[in-house]
């Protein structure tokens, strides 16, 4: 099968974090023996392949003369641009008209206003994030709207996934769609085989957590924080991610956390790098006010590595409590607090999280996930 990706971003030498949830589908695709081409929106043409995949970045005029290649098109954050080069509504354009068979994965930027689901990410007092929040519900969702409607029309040969339940019920509720008909709930494949189970007993009070480094809104690090704030010495916590916030959070860790050892990690993890993180860990703080899935989270609990997170959003159906992981109240940083010392205290508990976590995800493989993704007739 030929296999045509249409995404806004794509791995490359000199951006390898770029949508790598993507390439890691792509490669499983390229695996069965499909061929896949990407194409990437760009204002700078080029080509080059990584991992067997072939990437194309054009403005979308040039971008366009590829679709009619695809036996199959597979659409991730591709998005509505004020740049005629860069706008995706071309693409649509040519996929609706000619009745292209698709696939379009719907991850949450392209159905979620900001006012109805991260209002708290408008500061009054910064114009940027007004814009952002202007431009995102007032052109883009209204833009994306549209295109879902006519994607969604009786008869057109496409198949909306979303990672959860909790995503598609989400973008139902933004949009207005009713996309129940055409959709799959398909996670985003865990490879299991590059995260190997591992007993993390030993490693039990090396906290770890990956997240952008932004302190508020959906990643939550002001609530990782506060929650590390309550622990004893006893502890470490490694905090890897690249952000806006990282001078803030050294400042607030500094201020709030005294007996517990704090170790910010300003960096980007390659993915191949991520197994040796985990193995010198031995619980995993999921933090998180909003997430579709948590593929970092999952990831560890690939790893063996017990984790800790929130109920809410769509967290629940990735981890049951006291079954492949701990909840706490939404937002209740002492009951998370709790829950760290539940697990380092009890071996029972924390062998049968781990085993029951990488089970899960053992069901959730990327090799199971892709294929169930190839196989839907559309």
């Amino acid at each position: 099968m030929q296999i045509t990706v249409l995404t806004g971003r794509y791995p490359s030498e000199n951006s390898p974090y770029s949508h790598m949830f993507v390439h890691t589908r792509n490669v499983e695709y390229v695996a069965k023996g499909h061929q896949v081409t990407v194409l990437v929106p760009s204002t700078v043409s080029s080509e080059y392949e990584i991992d067997g995949v072939k990437v194309i970045l054009a403005n979308v005029f040039t971008l366009g003369k590829y679709l009619h290649n695809a036996d199959r098109l597979m659409i991730h954050l591709l998005l509505h641009r004020v740049d005629k080069d860069m706008d995706a509504g071309y693409l649509y354009d040519i996929i609706i008209k000619d009745r292209l068979p698709t696939v379009f994965f719907i991850h949450g930027v392209e159905s979620q206003t900001i006012w109805n689901s991260r209002r708290e990410d408008i500061k009054w007092h910064n114009p940027w994030t007004i814009a952002r929040w202007l431009y995102r519900d007032c052109y883009l969702i209204k833009k994306m709207i549209k295109t879902l409607r006519q994607f969604n029309q009786a008869g057109f040969p496409c198949k909306f996934v979303t990672p959860s339940k909790w995503m598609l019920d989400e973008s139902m509720r933004h949009t207005g769609i009713d996309l129940t008909e055409k959709s799959l709930v398909i996670p985003n494949g865990i490879d299991t085989q590059h995260f190997k189970f591992d007993d993390h007993w030993k490693n039990r009070h090396q906290l770890l957590s990956i997240r952008p480094l932004f302190y508020r809104g959906k990643y939550a690090v002001d609530l990782l924080l506060e929650a590390a704030s309550k622990q004893s010495n006893d502890f470490s916590l490694s905090l890897y991610g690249r952000g806006d916030d990282e001078k803030l959070i050294r400042e607030v860790a500094n201020n709030t956390i005294k007996s517990l050892n704090f170790n910010l990690k300003p960096e980007f993890i390659n993915h191949q790098d991520i197994p040796g993180i985990h193995s010198k860990h031995g619980v995993y703080l999921a933090v998180t006010r909003m997430d579709a899935q948590g593929v970092s989270m999952c990831e560890a609990m690939a790893s063996g590595l017990p984790t800790i997170s929130f109920d809410t959003c769509a967290i629940s159906e990735f981890i049951e409590h006291n079954k492949t992981g701990l909840l706490a109240d939404s937002y209740n940083t002492e009951q998370f607090s709790e829950h760290i010392n539940e697990l380092i205290e009890n071996r029972d508990l924390f062998d049968l999280i781990a085993t029951n976590a990488r089970s899960a995800m053992e069901a959730i493989d990327v090799r199971k996930t892709t294929s169930l993704e190839l196989s839907e007739p559309l």
